[in-house]
C-alpha cells in the first residue's frame, strides 16, 4: 500500500501579518494599507463577532448591538459615509407585570409598575447602590475619588447591589440584567464592568456618546473594511502557531489548498483571549496570565424580522428587559429608523440571554431553542401572532471580556507588545465594546508603522 506524503508547506512572505479580521484586526490592516500587508481569518467571513441580517429596509444584529464612544469607529463610519439611524427619543424599558416601564425614568420604574412595597425597596437598595458609583466611573481616570471609587469595585463582586437585598424579583432583575448586558451572572464578575453597564440601562441612551445603530447594521462598516482591504484577507485560513524572533514573525497556518509558513517583520494578534494562548505557545508567564485572567459572557440570539402594520408598545424603545422569559431582552433594532411620519410596516427584533440562561440554552437543539423563543415573544407581545418570520439562530460561547474581582490588575501587561507581535482586542481597554476594538485595532496599527518606519531609518543611517 503506498504511504500518503504529507502536503508540502508553501512558504509566504509579508511585511506584516494581522490574524483575525474582526473590527480590531480590519481597523489595524486598514491602518496600514500602504504597507505589504496579510489578513488571516479563520472563519469564512470577515467581521467577527460582528454579524448582520438584512431584509428590505431594516436589519437584524445578531452579534454585537450597538455602537457607541468616539474615536477610530466613528470616524470610519463618517468617513464612509454610514448613515447613522437615530436613537433619539428612544430609551429602554423594563416588561414587568404586562407592562413596559421605562427604566431612565427611576419614578416610573419603582411607582407605576406592579411591585410590592418589598420589591420596592430592594430595587430602590440595587438602584442607589449602582448609581452612587456610576460618576466615578465617567471622570478622568487620573481623579483621584475615582481611583479610589474604582479600585474598591475592581476588588468586589457585583453581586455586592444584591446585600441585604430579600426581594426575588430585584434578584431576578439584576441576573436578567447582567445576562442582558454582559452575559454573565453578578457572582462571575468584578462590580466596576457592571456598574457601569448597568448605569447605561438606568439612564438616557442619549446621553451615552455616539449610541446608534449603522443603517444595515454593524456589519456595513466590516464589509467595506474588508472590500477595501480586498485580498489581503484570506479566509478560511486557520492559525496554528506564531513564534518569533527579536525581528521576525512566523505564522503557520493552513488554506484551502494546504499548509503555510508565513514569515513577517511585524505582527498583530486580534483574536479572542484563549485563542491566543492556544496560538502562541511561547508567550511568557505575565503575558499567558494575563490571557488567563480574561473571562467571556456568551449569549443566545435569535433574531425575527416581523410583519406588522401600525404603530406597535415597543416602537420607542431600542430594548426591553424581559426577566422571567427564555430571553432576558428584546433589542429593537427598527427603532432607528422610526423618525416621526408615517411607520413602515414590518420591523426587526433580536431575542437574547447571556450567562447562565445562554448556558443552558446550549444544551438544546435549535429548533429547541427558536420554538422557547417564538412562544415567550408571543406571550410578550401576541399581537405579532402569525406576524413573525423564521428564527435566525446565533449561538455565542464567547462575546463580552469580563473578569473576576482583582483579574483586571494583569491587564496592562497585554498592552505591551512582545517584541515585533503587538496584540489588539476590545480587551485592551477601559470599558469593552466595539468601539473600543476598533480603538485598539488603529493603536497596534499606528505603532507597527512607527516601529517599522524607526526600523528603516536604523538601517538608513547605519
Amino acid at each position: 500500500m503506498a504511504t500518503k506524503t504529507a502536503p508540502a508547506v508553501r512558504e509566504e512572505r509579508c511585511e506584516v501579518v494581522v490574524i483575525g479580521a474582526g473590527i480590531a484586526g480590519l481597523m489595524a490592516a486598514t491602518t496600514l494599507t500602504d504597507r505589504d500587508v496579510v489578513v488571516l481569518e479563520a472563519s469564512d467571513r470577515a467581521g467577527g463577532r460582528v454579524d448582520s441580517v438584512r431584509r428590505g429596509d431594516y436589519w437584524i444584529n445578531v452579534g454585537t448591538q450597538f455602537t457607541e464612544g468616539t474615536g477610530p469607529l466613528i470616524d470610519a463610519l463618517k468617513r464612509h459615509d454610514i448613515r447613522m439611524g437615530t436613537l433619539e427619543g428612544k430609551s429602554v424599558a423594563l416588561s414587568l407585570g404586562g407592562k413596559q416601564v421605562d427604566t431612565s425614568n427611576p419614578f416610573s420604574l419603582m411607582f407605576r409598575s406592579r411591585m410590592s412595597l418589598g420589591d420596592r425597596l430592594g430595587l430602590a437598595a440595587v438602584g442607589t447602590r449602582i448609581l452612587a458609583n456610576v460618576p466615578f466611573l465617567e471622570m478622568s481616570p487620573d481623579n483621584r475619588w475615582a481611583q479610589r471609587v474604582r479600585a474598591k469595585l475592581d476588588a468586589r463582586r457585583a453581586d455586592f447591589v444584591l446585600r441585604g437585598v430579600r426581594s426575588e424579583l430585584a434578584r431576578e432583575m439584576v441576573r436578567s440584567w447582567s445576562g442582558q448586558w454582559m452575559g454573565c451572572e453578578p457572582e462571575e464578575t468584578a462590580a466596576t464592568q457592571f456598574v457601569f453597564s448597568m448605569g447605561i440601562l438606568l439612564t438616557d441612551p442619549e446621553k451615552v456618546p455616539n449610541l446608534s445603530l449603522p443603517e444595515g447594521g454593524n456589519q456595513t462598516l466590516t464589509d467595506i473594511l474588508a472590500q477595501d482591504l480586498g485580498e489581503r484577507v484570506r479566509l478560511d485560513s486557520p492559525v496554528r502557531s506564531v513564534a518569533w524572533t527579536d525581528d521576525e514573525v512566523v505564522v503557520d497556518y493552513d488554506d484551502p489548498s494546504g499548509p503555510v509558513r508565513l514569515r513577517a517583520a511585524r505582527a498583530i494578534v486580534a483574536v479572542p483571549a484563549d485563542i491566543a494562548v492556544r496560538i502562541m505557545p511561547g508567550l511568557p508567564p505575565d503575558y499567558r496570565k494575563a490571557f488567563n485572567d480574561i473571562h467571556y459572557g456568551r449569549y443566545v440570539v435569535v433574531g425575527f424580522f416581523t410583519d406588522e402594520e401600525g404603530p406597535q408598545e415597543w416602537d420607542d424603545f431600542l430594548a426591553v428587559s424581559t426577566p422571567g422569559k427564555s430571553f432576558q431582552a428584546v433589542f429593537n433594532h427598527a427603532a432607528a429608523l422610526r423618525r416621526g411620519g408615517p411607520r413602515k410596516p414590518g420591523g426587526a427584533l433580536a431575542c437574547f440571554a447571556g450567562g447562565a440562561e445562554a448556558d443552558r440554552l446550549f444544551e438544546l437543539t435549535d429548533d429547541e431553542i427558536v420554538a422557547r423563543f417564538t412562544a415567550d415573544l408571543l406571550a410578550l407581545y401576541p399581537q405579532l401572532e402569525g406576524k413573525l418570520g423564521d428564527g435566525i439562530l446565533r449561538r455565542h460561547p464567547r462575546v463580552v471580556p469580563f473578569w473576576a474581582p482583582d483579574g483586571r490588575a494583569s491587564l496592562p501587561t497585554l498592552r505591551q507588545n512582545l517584541g515585533p507581535v503587538h496584540l489588539a482586542g476590545d480587551y485592551q481597554l477601559e470599558m469593552p465594546s466595539l468601539a473600543d476594538a476598533a480603538n485598539s485595532g488603529q493603536q497596534a496599527g499606528a505603532k507597527v508603522l512607527a516601529s517599522l518606519t524607526e526600523a528603516a531609518l536604523a538601517r538608513d543611517t547605519s
